[in-house]
């Protein structure tokens, strides 16, 4: 069974350059709006955030050389940049986001057998989880399930990171009867992360999104759930800048990986991107 009705663009790694030419609209607007984000923050590091001598972060982790990406079909997009600014900043992403699925609670959560397996697979020294829109169940429920794959995650040798889902659109048919545990998600996972200091860290994603999806600001798709390319481009930059803050590296310039064949994914063609 899926649970996930708005899009189709299941894939395990970032899916680039599959033919779709769209000209270069996309990539100049996902540029100038990531631009536009950096011009307010921290510019990068002389050596562009590229490889190099691993330095303790803020939270005492080093430069990963590895990172898994987890999350649903939010995730799936956002993963197209990602990788991009990540392989600029010498650091390899590998994307097991899913359509429908990726959770870590809920009717569609991931099994600790299976998350231990592609932790095997990839190795990675950091894990980045993104909080899915099916990520359903009590407070008490959903921290037991974030602490499980924390533990899941340091008995592979890696730490992880957890970040929170964008504003979307909570009140449709599918969301309204579990918009209190898509609510309570986040302070759950919080609250776990806390249980765990030096294993696992919070990003509120609401420094970049804001709160309300209809806003401006919060850049979601005609489907009010999923970005188009501007929109994951600011993702990419800004968590890549927040992960750079606990690992001790800058993120490379935008302008290495704005422009790239990600824009033309057809991940954003099934959103209707234009």
């Amino acid at each position: 069974m899926t649970y996930e009705r708005r899009t189709s663009h299941d894939h395990e790694t970032p899916s680039v350059g599959r033919g779709l030419r769209r000209g270069a609209a996309f990539c100049a607007a996902a540029l100038a709006a990531v631009l536009a984000l950096t011009s307010c923050g921290s510019s990068p590091a002389e050596d562009g955030g590229g490889p190099g001598p691993a330095k303790a972060g803020a939270e005492g982790l080093k430069k990963p050389s590895r990172i898994l990406w987890m999350g649903d079909s939010i995730a799936v997009g956002q993963a197209q940049p990602l990788a991009a600014a990540l392989k600029s900043t010498g650091i390899e992403l590998t994307s097991i986001a899913a359509d429908g699925g990726g959770a870590a609670v809920g009717p569609v959560a991931m099994s600790s057998g299976d998350v231990a397996s592609r932790l095997a697979s990839v190795r990675p020294e950091l894990v980045a989880y993104q909080i899915t829109t099916y990520d359903w169940g009590s407070p008490q429920e959903q921290q037991q399930a974030y602490e499980k794959l924390i533990g899941t995650v340091k008995a592979a040798g890696a730490r992880l990171v957890i970040v929170t889902t964008p504003p979307f659109d909570t009140g449709d048919d599918f969301y309204a009867p579990h918009k209190a545990d898509i609510e309570s998600a986040p302070g759950a996972a919080k609250a776990a992360v806390a249980a765990h200091p030096g294993d696992a860290y919070f990003l509120d994603a609401s420094a970049l999104w804001g709160t309300d999806f209809k806003a401006p600001q919060a850049q979601r798709s005609n489907d009010r759930t999923h970005s188009c390319q501007q929109g994951t481009a600011k993702f990419a930059q800004w968590f890549t800048t927040e992960v750079g803050k606990l690992a001790g590296f800058s993120p490379a310039d935008p302008k290495s990986w704005a422009n790239g064949d990600w824009t033309r994914s057809d991940v954003f063609a099934q959103l209707n991107c234009a």
